[in-house]
């Protein structure tokens, strides 16, 4: 057993405040002696149990001891100035030397003030508790037992702690890589979002200028258009003069009776012939001349009905046809007006001029006709040499098989052709009919005319419900196949509205749809090729063509802009040719100069 030994060194008071000697002692002695006092209860409390308190050698009081078992204050003598040195004793385990402490030097004690040798007592206790705890033996006492499994738990979970704390930095680093990684993916992003506003910056000025100049295009095309109408009416009104002159030449011809047309043959009826103003001419040859005009006009009234009546290939007599009644002809009909009827219908007269008249009666069945084609000899002397040869552009389209044909044509005499029609595919272009002869004067001639075989021959009127046609309407392929034109109706078409209407159905070929356009002046018309089929799930929209007929008013008053819409390029080119054909003026009427795809 050893004795801890702790030596107190009392100074002389310092001030009134300060507590002498003898109450340092009697403060010391109480607290020893009492249970309760805070060194019973401090770390210090467990070797407090044995201590015992003494001054200049004698024991003053014990821990073990009650208070009338030690001597009073009284009986002790306690120094009255001067230093003494208390010496507080403690007789409890086998202890070991504290590691790095500094040795318990009562020497130089004297120079610390109260607080500093507190401070210094508080330190050396707390050396000894971890000396204590640090030398325990196998005879420890249960309550050190379990202050050292406490110390145990305290190292192992500090150990735990230790490796947590280890996986935590490693996460650590790793988290601040990825962050790195992260940071530098971030610049890159807002070097390229640098890039893109740069770019977009750029394509806003773009931008704008194109905006500019085309609010200038606008202004300039404005300005055109203004020119153009002035223009128009200026043509207009040369060829209200033009058809005043015409009519006044006419007259004249009529006065001075020569009795010639403006092309310098036989004046049918129609031509303003007036017998009261040939005042100068026999009744011989009146009579002669109106009975040659009706012989005539008899003749070719009832030159379509030979093909119905199923005649020869020749005529050498008006007797041998049937009488019927033929598609009325005025007098201001051209050939392009005539290919521009038989467009609409299959039963017309489609060339015609002093010498010689062509006339086409066809049927058509799917995508197969049957065309007869009959020209009629108008003048007074055989044509020899006759040919006639049909030049089809797209022969992989459309195929044209034509019946031999006679290449005498007697005067007053009526041939008729066959011709077989097959359409393999969409067409654009009708075909061409070039005809080569011999006048009775051995010199050549050659006539070429368009042929009215046209795609809408082949097609058939369609129903689509409102929903379903704009579905289509708005279907990429048929907006990407979209062909516009913008033109100047004819002067035929600017009266009512129905007018308009039959010209653009193509004898049932388009069917029109009313309700579909909100604005009552524009035309919807859906039609297919005739052995199409057509699935409303729109899975085959191949053989469905969409058109859109938009009548000018205001300042586009007199014009139409005419849309189609067709999964189909070439069928959407060529039923706007068609239905330009139908609205133009014929002479001011090019086909596909007007014909632009949609961007």
């Amino acid at each position: 057993m050893s004795s801890i030994v702790i030596d107190f060194e009392v100074l002389p008071e310092e001030g009134p405040s300060d507590p002498t000697a003898a109450q340092v002692c009697e403060d010391l002695k109480r607290q020893l002696q009492d249970r309760n006092s805070d060194l019973r209860r401090g770390e210090f409390g467990r070797f407090a149990e044995n201590a015992s308190l003494s001054v200049d050698g004698n024991v003053v009081a014990r821990a073990s001891e009650s208070p009338a078992e030690v001597p009073s204050a009284g009986e002790v003598v306690y120094p009255s100035s001067g230093t003494f040195e208390p010496t507080f004793t403690s007789q409890d385990h086998q202890l070991q030397p504290i590691q790095g402490a500094a040795p318990l030097d009562p020497t130089g004690w004297e120079n610390l003030s109260n607080s500093e040798l507190l401070q210094s007592i508080a330190q050396r206790e707390r050396q000894i508790v971890r000396t204590a705890i640090g030398g325990l033996g196998t005879d420890v006492p249960p309550s050190t037992r379990g202050v050292a499994a406490d110390v145990d738990a305290l190292e192992s979970r500090c150990a735990h702690l230790s490796q947590r704390l280890e996986v935590a930095e490693q996460d650590l680093r790793n988290e601040k890589e990825a962050g790195r990684a992260n940071k530098l993916r971030v610049e890159q992003l807002e070097l390229k979002l640098k890039d893109r506003e740069q770019l977009l910056g750029h394509a806003k000025e773009m931008w704008m200028k194109e905006n500019v100049r085309a609010s200038k295009l606008a202004d300039t095309l404005t300005a055109v258009e203004d020119k153009l109408a002035d223009q128009e009416k200026r043509l207009a009104d040369v060829s209200a003069r033009y058809a005043e002159a015409q009519q006044e030449v006419r007259q004249l011809q009529h006065l001075l009776g020569t009795g010639l047309g403006p092309e310098g043959g036989i004046a049918f009826a129609g031509d303003g012939f007036d017998r009261g103003a040939r005042n100068g001419h026999s009744k011989v040859d009146d009579s002669m001349m109106v009975g040659r005009h009706c012989v005539q006009t008899g003749f070719w009234s009832a030159f379509f009905l030979f093909a119905s009546a199923g005649g020869d290939s020749s005529m050498h007599s008006p007797q041998r046809t049937l009488g019927a009644t033929r598609v009325p002809q005025t007098e201001n009909d051209t050939n392009t007006e005539r290919f521009r009827r038989l467009c609409l219908m299959d039963d017309a007269v489609l060339y015609e001029d002093e010498l010689l008249q062509i006339g086409v009666k066809a049927e058509y069945s799917g995508l197969e006709g049957q065309v007869a084609v009959f020209y009629g000899n108008k003048g007074n002397a055989a044509l020899q040499s006759f040919v006639a040869q049909y030049l089809v552009r797209e022969e992989h389209a459309l195929k044209v098989v034509a019946s031999p044909l006679n290449q005498h044509l007697e005067a007053d005499q009526q041939i008729v052709q066959r011709l077989q029609v097959t359409m393999l595919e969409p067409f654009g272009e009708p075909p061409w009919l070039r005809l080569q002869f011999l006048l009775p004067d051995a010199s050549p001639r050659r006539i070429q005319l368009k042929f009215p075989i046209i795609l809408p021959k082949f097609m058939v009127g369609r129903q689509l419900s409102q929903q379903d046609f704009f579905r289509y309407w708005r279907q990429q392929h048929f907006v990407l196949n979209e062909v516009t034109c913008v033109v100047h109706l004819a002067e035929r078409l600017r009266g009512p509205m129905v007018n308009i209407a039959r010209s653009i159905a193509f004898g049932g070929a388009f069917r029109l749809h009313h309700g579909v356009d909100s604005n009552a002046d524009n035309f919807v018309l859906v039609s297919s090729l005739a052995d199409g089929q057509i699935d409303l799930q729109g899975k085959d929209t191949d053989a469905l063509s969409l058109m859109r007929v938009e009548v000018g008013s205001g300042r586009f008053a007199g014009k139409a802009r005419v849309v189609v819409r067709s999964s189909s390029h070439v069928v959407a080119k060529a039923l706007c040719d068609c239905l330009v054909t139908q609205l133009a003026e014929p002479q001011a009427f090019v086909p596909h100069s007007c014909s632009i795809p949609a961007r």
